[in-house]
């Protein structure tokens, strides 16, 4: 049976963390507590562990929270099984740092998960509680076919570059047709490396006589998740 599975930004504030989590409505079975690291913030995941931990399956996931695209690629790493599993994904960002909130944001984007925050209340000054549940609108990035997609792989698990377009067509195609035969592989190969790099997810290098394709961070995100 399919679960619902919460992605949950730890910051410095825990109970309005769960707070949130109560005032949302949202079933959950199971939460990611995405943890930056810093001694501050693995105290209160600890904390907030501690009393969600009865109720929940829970699984911490560390961050750099300041390098945006990596956290992004490890959240994605690890909620690639979630998604294989057909589990529903929430992305609680109530109370992430600015930086993470971006990587939060991506991984909604690529993942198709509903992300929301609680909006504090508060009364003469003082936090007393939550006010709303926002649900944030992310509008999911533009879809890839499978000809792209293996592109992607094949330069990222060649260590994130390859050498020319040629050696390319012989990682993704087995091997460089003859004539005729070789123009055509050419001519789809630069067709999809161009939208590729105009989505920002590849970027080509002309260095000596041959054009280095390089993986960007957005397209290793599209790696985790595919």
């Amino acid at each position: 049976m399919a679960k619902v599975v919460h992605v949950i930004a730890i910051g410095m504030n825990k109970d309005r963390i769960m707070e949130s989590l109560k005032s949302s409505g949202y079933p959950i079975q199971k939460a990611y507590l995405v943890v930056p690291e810093t001694k501050e913030y693995e105290s209160i995941a600890e904390e907030f562990e501690k009393v969600l931990s009865v109720l929940v399956e829970i699984e911490k996931i560390k961050v750099v929270d300041t390098d945006v695209f990596g956290s992004a690629i490890k959240i994605l790493q690890t909620l690639k099984k979630e998604l294989d599993e057909g589990n529903t994904i929430y992305i609680n960002a109530t109370d992430a740092p600015r930086t993470l909130m971006i990587s939060l944001y991506i991984t909604a984007q690529l993942t198709g998960g509903k992300m929301y925050v609680a909006l504090p209340k508060y009364e003469e000054g003082e936090e007393v509680g939550i006010s709303q549940i926002v649900e944030m609108q992310v509008p999911p990035l533009k879809r890839i076919g499978e000809d792209k997609i293996n592109i992607l792989k094949a330069i990222y698990n060649n260590g994130k570059v390859v050498d020319s377009i040629n050696s390319l067509i012989k990682i993704v195609e087995g091997k460089l047709e003859k004539a005729k035969a070789y123009m055509a592989q050419r001519a789809k190969m630069s067709y999809h490396l161009k939208g590729l790099e105009n989505d920002g997810l590849i970027e080509m290098r002309r260095e000596g006589k041959n054009v280095k394709i390089y993986l960007t961070p957005l397209g290793e995100a599209f790696c985790a998740i595919n």
